[in-house]
């Protein structure tokens, strides 16, 4: 791993959440700062500002050229230094979390730029070629004015690729180069992109269904604009991708299975760990973690299994669960049905748990057929103003393979009272800076979403014991990826040890998953490290304050800041817990 500069190492080497008051205090109020801070990433990040609902940059990709993100590192030193002459003890309670917050998230992001720049940047979720697509489906497609921007961006996609692939070369040179099965499940991806018909690429779905103003020959000369940009630049950009992946990149595989056995893989991934739990256990003890929270719930799970009279193991009474037709979907539409049903029963329950219920305005949808067999389940919370909806976008490849008993479960994950609900709680918050209010890391959301599937009983679910047994499952899940992506790249696990872990530990979940942690190494782990300290805050809450605890109250504590990093949520935990 390249040697990170003296002046980061000075940065990441300070105490994680102290601003140093030795430098003259700036003469901008710290609420200016924070905004100036906030456009300035809006405006360098245009895919970024498309997702939380800002549609200024809407015709434009962020420039990745070398001098571009060099700038860009540049001003997050910058940004660092202008934050310490701000004294801490002068600024408001809310303002001393919001820069303690602002310090963690820049020195989080220079720590990992490398491996965010290059290792991550390929990838069967979020790699680079997928975002293209997932930028284009937040875009307005309403006025005149939104159509020229979707245009434009078709128009820089060519421009778009080269940066990327350049930023490959240098990947390569570096030696973060992704392994062999992230690299094919990538190129299949790309593939399947390429061979689509243009009346189903959803690059071009605004192009299919134009607002009732928009006069025949306005939508005539749009969709002939589209369908050239289609042909004569998207089409070249992605072969160009597709041979550059299959010369280029794929003989440059790294051999390893875990970034661990790259050079400076541990260092790498101990990088990881921190900046996606945002604690600073280490891979050890979150692996010994993971063994204690499986054996755990193995014991529960085993427990509801008797409740049902079965008598056997818990692996034998598994496999007669998936040997049961009823336990299983027929067709995706069947699942998509009974996903929102469960989000329409948990609903009006809400209210019972919580005392804020934010205006959530969101569907729930497949994922689109070149990327569902490699991508998993997840949301997207609606824009503030409500003009973009949120989407629960749900894995529905081989239904008939799916269990039905986890699936109330993921519904409280990634809709309510989870990832859709959550991330529309803090976009609708005030007296915060912008940047809190779209701030967001694994441990914090993923934490929160796997918490929330523990609230159904509570939320009009988990009426049945079978139900209940997947909500364990499901949490069983998350444990056996602390162990296994640690195994991986920590402890040198290769694929088919992690295999041969998830079919005794795991057997409903998919091979695909542990490929996303090879991908992704380290955010796996974000779940259930978020969960356990939530956990931990409750009980203590539950135990300290008797009968003055109040479930809608700790809930308010825990979702009122925003997302935090795991240690400033601990403190806004025990400073409720002492004022009360």
């Amino acid at each position: 791993m390249k040697k990170l500069p003296v002046c980061l190492l000075l940065v990441i080497s300070s105490l994680p959440f102290s601003i140093r008051s030795e430098a003259q205090s700036p003469s901008v109020p710290i609420q200016d700062f924070f905004k100036s801070y906030f456009e300035e990433t809006l405006k360098n990040d245009p895919e970024y500002a498309t997702n939380v609902g800002r549609h200024e940059y809407d015709d434009r990709w962020t420039d990745l050229s070398k001098a571009a993100r060099e700038a860009r590192i540049a001003r997050m030193h910058t940004r660092l230094a202008e934050l310490a002459g701000y004294k801490l003890d002068s600024l408001s309670e809310q303002d001393q979390l919001s820069a303690r917050l602002l310090k963690y998230e820049l020195t989080s992001q220079l720590e990992a730029n490398d491996l965010q720049t290059h290792l991550l940047r390929v990838g069967q979720l979020y790699g680079f070629h997928n975002r293209v697509y997932l930028t284009m489906d937040r875009m307005p497609a309403r006025t005149a004015k939104d159509y020229q921007n979707i245009l434009a961006r078709l128009h820089g996609i060519p421009a778009y690729i080269d940066q990327n692939i350049a930023i490959l070369d240098e990947a390569i040179a570096e030696g973060w180069v992704q392994p062999k099965i992230v690299v094919d499940l990538v190129s299949n991806q790309i593939a399947a992109q390429i061979a689509q018909e243009k009346k189903d690429s959803a690059l071009l779905a605004p192009f299919r269904n134009f607002p009732s103003n928009f006069s025949p020959e306005q939508q005539a000369k749009l969709r002939e604009e589209a369908d050239s940009f289609y042909d004569k630049e998207f089409q070249p950009a992605w072969h160009k991708l597709q041979n550059y992946i299959a010369n280029a990149y794929a003989p440059r595989a790294r051999k390893t299975d875990g970034i661990g056995g790259a050079p400076g893989g541990k260092e790498a991934y101990a990088i990881l760990v921190r900046r996606l739990t945002t604690t600073n256990a280490t891979p050890e003890e979150i692996h010994k973690k993971g063994e204690e929270e499986l054996a755990r719930l193995e014991s529960e799970m085993l427990a509801i299994a008797r409740e049902t009279g079965f008598n056997g193991t818990l692996q034998e009474f598994e496999k007669k669960l998936d040997a049961m037709p009823e336990m299983h979907f027929r067709s995706k539409e069947d699942m998509l049905v009974y996903s929102r049903n469960v989000a329409k029963i948990i609903e009006p329950e809400l209210p019972n748990l919580f005392r804020h219920i934010p205006l959530m305005l969101y569907g729930v949808r497949p994922i689109p057929p070149d990327r569902e067999a490699a991508t998993a389940t997840n949301a997207q919370a609606p824009s503030p103003d409500a003009t973009t909806p949120g989407w629960f976008n749900l894995n529905t490849y081989e239904p008939e393979k799916q269990v039905r008993y986890d699936k109330q479960a993921l519904v409280l994950h990634e809709a309510v009272p989870g990832h859709i609900f959550q991330g529309s709680v803090a976009r609708s918050l005030t007296g915060i800076p912008e940047f809190r209010r779209f701030y967001g890391n694994s441990a914090y959301a993923e934490g929160w979403a796997l918490y929330c599937e523990s609230l159904g009983s509570k939320l009009g679910v988990y009426k049945d014991p079978y139900d209940r047994f997947g909500q364990l499952a499901s949490e069983r899940f998350r444990a056996v990826r602390l162990v296994v992506d640690t195994g991986l790249h920590s402890q040198g696990w290769t694929r088919e040890q992690a295999i041969a872990f998830f079919k005794e530990h795991a057997p409903q979940e998919s091979v695909a998953e542990i490929d996303r942690y090879i991908s992704w190494p380290a955010q796996a782990l974000a779940y259930k490290m978020g969960q356990l300290e939530i956990m931990k805050l409750r009980k203590e809450a539950e135990q300290k304050l008797g009968s003055k605890f109040d479930i809608r109250e700790f809930h308010d504590v825990i979702l009122r800041a925003g997302a935090l990093p795991l240690q400033l949520l601990d403190e806004q935990g025990e400073k409720f817990i002492n004022s009360k």
